[in-house]
């Protein structure tokens, strides 16, 4: 096993589930990795079963259809990055004043950032970040997705010390934030050599991309399924055995898990609700978080785990190779994006401009998959062991399923019909 899988123990942070029903504003699903460019890279190897496209290619039915998307056939591209550095040890292309920005920062107290994110997701960062700017102490703070918004607005209300940059997975949120005119929105220098998608929106970066997967009790699965659809053929095929033995998000409870299951279902349609609801005969068991699902099926409670964040799955190697598969989901496989953005309330906001280039860089990119998230840059794919070229790689673009502001999420009436078609085909009451 890699030094990637070897370093980390990671905690995992779910997406409450409210923090996705308030949707705003559009955005695409299909066309989120046209950009991504770049072949095939070293990787963590998913365990004998992980999925692999089979048959002829499926015509995506995305959530919307970003402005951006490229005409059909057209090869996207992103910018080809210039090399060299200054003497301060950022990239030579950003801004003539850039050094402005930067001497502004040594006045500026420590750096606060509200995240999703654990230490050790952050350390590689944090290390690599103070070796250009070793004048600047980052605060980082583990909290929900949502909490990182309740715990900003009445300190930011009250002038008290508060976020200077704030990183979450919940897009509902980051919409009533920019509309309370909370964010201080930045064009990062990067942004011209990343893919159009990767702005959620003006001043709001995507940090990564982490793939939601199957995971299996190896001594207890054998063939494991490549798809949710074979999944589905297991459970018919021998009800008793898979009987409480399936774990996965619990939708109703959690947005992280509704979101996955809401994307997935915008792409397989009723064809899906008539999958999940066979893989619902199997009494499955719903959590709250994907770390509970990793314990339950490394501990044998569960045999197989769907829509598993990698988050929580890469740092239990080696030590969990024995008993623990993953792999990719062939029909489908959701996408956990993060969003990055600066406070209005900023007491360091040059210390969070410098922060969110680095993050977004070449560097910053290639130190966030060191700690644990999946890269999406294109000109990292050959630096890092698992990067979002890898998923497309695999499983093609079509089954690559992000999170994006989907504007059917602002519908409540889509969105309760689909909670009580989920709660049916699981048998929840």
């Amino acid at each position: 096993m890699t030094e990637f899988t070897r370093r980390f123990a990671l905690n995992d942070r779910s997406l409450s589930r409210r923090a996705l029903l308030r949707l705003l504003a559009a955005g695409g699903a299909g066309a989120l990795l046209a950009a991504c460019g770049g072949g095939a890279e070293p990787t963590p190897t998913p365990a004998t079963g992980a999925a692999t496209p089979t048959g002829a290619a499926r015509t995506p039915t995305p959530a919307a259809t970003l402005a951006t998307s490229p005409a059909a056939g057209a090869t996207p591209t992103v910018q080809a990055v210039p090399t060299g550095t200054t003497e301060g040890g950022w990239p030579a292309y950003y801004p003539a004043d850039y050094d402005q920005i930067v001497e502004a920062s040594r006045g500026e107290d420590r750096l606060i950032v509200y995240s999703i994110m654990s230490e050790q997701n952050w350390a590689p960062v944090l290390e690599a970040f103070n070796q250009r700017y070793d004048w600047i102490t980052v605060e980082t703070s583990d909290l929900g997705s949502y909490e990182v918004f309740e715990r900003y607005y009445p300190e930011a209300a009250s002038g008290a010390r508060t976020a200077d940059m704030i990183i979450t997975s919940a897009p509902d949120a980051w919409q009533e934030f920019i509309s309370r005119d909370e964010l201080n929105v930045y064009q990062s220098p990067e942004a011209q050599y990343l893919p159009d998608w990767a702005q959620l929106a003006e001043g709001v970066y995507v940090v990564s991309a982490d793939p939601l997967v199957f995971i299996w009790n190896k001594q207890l699965v054998q063939t494991p399924p490549k798809t949710m659809a074979e999944l589905a053929e297991m459970v018919q095929a021998n009800p008793g055995d898979w009987q409480g033995r399936i774990t996965t998000y619990d939708a109703e409870q959690v947005a992280t898990g509704f979101a996955a299951f809401w994307f997935w279902i915008k792409k397989a349609g009723e064809q899906g609700w008539d999958i999940l609801s066979r893989i619902g005969q199997a009494s499955v068991q719903v959590q709250s978080s994907a770390g509970r699902m990793v314990d339950a099926t490394l501990a044998g409670e569960a045999k197989l785990g769907f829509f598993v964040s990698t988050i929580s799955v890469f740092p239990r190697y080696p030590e969990a190779e024995p008993v623990l598969g993953w792999g990719l989901i062939g029909d489908g496989t959701p996408l956990n994006t993060r969003g990055a953005g600066i406070t209005k309330a900023a007491q360091s906001p040059n210390s969070a401009r410098l922060l969110l280039d680095f993050m977004l860089s070449r560097e910053g990119q290639i130190a966030w998959a060191q700690g644990g998230l999946t890269p999406y840059r294109p000109d990292v794919a050959d630096q890092v062991e698992f990067h979002l070229n890898t998923v497309i790689a695999e499983i093609g673009q079509e089954n690559a399923l992000p999170f994006s502001f989907d504007p059917d999420l602002t519908d409540q009436a889509k969105t309760q019909e689909f909670l009580s078609r989920w709660k049916q085909a699981f048998g929840r009451p």
